[in-house]
């Protein structure tokens, strides 16, 4: 991308309502309409010239000879790095968020296809949470729950993060009396280890156990890696396709067949978010995104953790979004979806 040129007070207040005409129109815009819609205080004539400075400073384009100016990707990136206000969400759209909320599990796949929802409901853009590497996370504890004579619920709460429930079908009937035994002395064996180290040390520390049945430990040992391993940091949980092809980018059957594409392609989508992964909320517009699927987008993404986690969250659109509004979004709800991993 271009470098980005220091511009006169004139010239920012033009370039800011160039941009906020277009995020909220999608229509191109001439010097007439902008003179006299955002009130600035200089003939149509003085805004015309200005406009077509920005454009040869590569910050504003005209689609057609006869049409009005869009910003360019040069544009959008000096509005959000100088001309971008601060956008608060309102207190209904906080209270919204947080009910959606409201009544979900601390089950990891729970929590983050609410997220998901939430995202692409808020910003009618495409989704994508990236489930958090848990590799390091910290067992706290194992729970056994008896549903017959063979089958047992196990639950596998991690501290500071989420809980896994897995139903198990055992070779063997157990007791009560044994579950609960069990219960006990892998609780005392295995929690306060991250589950990378259960996975990998199992078998030595429920060696020599007192007189639970053998087969019940066999089976703990012998399924570790699928027990105490949570789902791949690689998966994605996205939502809003159906929202974000409804934005006037996509009116065409090229562009929308671009975008779903894009959003088939998994790995695409890990590495368009892995690139902005951090706090604050990071951007990167159209052209500055590496791959050539996403050159007409823009990758909005934060961070959210816990003191064991970290994940990815982000939302994914035409260049054309309002920006102070998805950035807002973004932490808020990295803050909600933080708070409820604990």
């Amino acid at each position: 991308m271009n470098k980005i040129p220091s511009l006169s007070n004139r010239e920012r207040d033009i370039l800011r309502a160039v941009v906020h005409h277009f995020i909220l129109t999608a229509n191109p815009v001439g010097s007439r309409q902008l003179a006299k819609k955002y009130g600035i205080n200089l003939s149509p004539a003085t805004v015309r010239n200005v406009m077509a400075d920005l454009e040869e400073m590569g910050l504003l384009s005209q689609p057609h000879t006869s049409a009005g100016r869009i910003p360019s990707d040069l544009g959008y990136r000096v509005y959000v790095n100088d001309l971008m206000e601060t956008c608060e969400l309102s207190s209904l759209e906080q209270e919204e968020i947080e009910r959606q909320f409201d009544g979900v599990s601390h089950e990891l796949d729970e929590i983050l296809a609410t997220t998901s929802r939430v995202l692409s409901s808020a910003s009618s853009l495409l989704s994508v949470v990236v489930t958090p590497s848990l590799d390091n996370a910290v067992l706290e504890r194992v729970e056994l729950a008896r549903l017959s004579d063979n089958r047992l619920l196990v639950v596998i709460t991690l501290q500071s993060g989420p809980t896994r429930t897995i139903m198990v079908e055992l070779e063997q009937s157990v007791s009560e009396d044994h579950l609960q035994q069990l219960a006990y002395i892998l609780n005392q064996r295995l929690a306060g280890l991250k589950l990378s180290q259960i996975r990998e040390q199992i078998s030595d520390r429920m060696h020599n156990m007192p007189s639970t049945p053998a087969g019940l430990i066999r089976f703990f040992v012998e399924s570790a890696e699928k027990l105490f391993t949570f789902p791949d940091s690689s998966d994605l949980v996205i939502d809003g396709r159906s929202k974000v092809i409804e934005q006037p980018e996509f009116s065409d059957p090229r562009s929308m067949r671009g975008i779903i594409e894009l959003v088939e392609d998994k790995n695409i989508i890990v590495h368009l978010l892995s690139k902005q992964a951090q706090r604050p909320v990071t951007i990167s517009i159209g052209s500055e995104n590496i791959d050539q699927r996403a050159k007409s987008l823009s990758v909005l993404a934060i961070d959210y953790q816990t003191a064991t986690m970290s994940g990815k969250l982000g939302v994914i659109g035409p260049t054309r979004m309002d920006y102070s509004k998805m950035k807002t979004l973004l932490e808020f709800t990295a803050k909600t979806v933080t708070r409820h991993l604990k």
